[in-house]
């Protein structure tokens, strides 16, 4: 055995000096490498410790605060709540033509102007030598008398003809476009239990 042992060494050593080129070349790069790393690890940690001498923070007292007392009173009480207050504003409801129309109404000169021109009844025509008037009966029963001229109605009404059935009341309105146009509306006698109110 030992003599194997001996050849083995021969024929490593044989092996190394054949490969020396190899083997030593190989090394030679890791020791390179190696000692490279060890210079930049000495730079990075060897900087880290180059630098200043660290003061130490001056001491800072605490400042106690001085919290004032809380009034109880001003706490406890509640903001009032907000209310609407429709009073001479126009209703978000209805259209903005209807506001106009509102605003530039006149307070009613005659009863009848109170009153749908649908809802009045002509109960009788007079005619007589140089003028004709009509009886015209509200919803209530109360009988008036009206002549051309005469305002009837809610949309500004006005009366313009007495025939011998009917009577033309001409009105204005405003269209979509916000222009006053007129309107002839006619109250007839009624036939027995029928009422007037007929759009011409």
């Amino acid at each position: 055995m030992l003599r194997n042992s001996s050849v083995e060494k021969n024929e490593v050593e044989k092996m190394g000096s054949w490969e020396d080129g190899k083997l030593s070349s190989t090394s030679q790069l890791l020791n390179l490498s190696t000692s490279l790393m060890i210079v930049s690890l000495l730079l990075v940690f060897g900087s880290a410790g180059c630098t200043k001498e660290e003061v130490p923070p001056a001491r800072v007292t605490p400042v106690k605060k001085v919290v004032a007392p809380v009034d109880t009173a001003m706490t406890t009480e509640k903001k009032p709540e907000y209310v609407y207050d429709p009073a001479g504003k126009r209703d978000p409801f209805k259209t903005f033509l209807e506001s106009v129309k509102k605003a530039g109404a006149v307070a009613p000169a005659t009863p009848l102007q109170s009153y749908d021109l649908n809802t009045l009844k002509l109960v009788g025509i007079m005619m007589l030598p140089g003028k004709k008037v009509a009886i015209i009966e509200d919803p209530t029963g109360k009988g008036y008398h009206v002549k051309v001229g005469t305002h009837i109605g809610l949309n500004d009404g006005v009366v313009v003809d007495i025939l011998s059935d009917e009577v033309l009341v001409e009105e204005r309105y405003l269209d979509v476009t916000a222009q006053t146009k007129a309107r002839k509306v006619s109250i007839k006698i009624p036939k027995e239990q029928g009422q007037g109110g007929e759009v011409r």
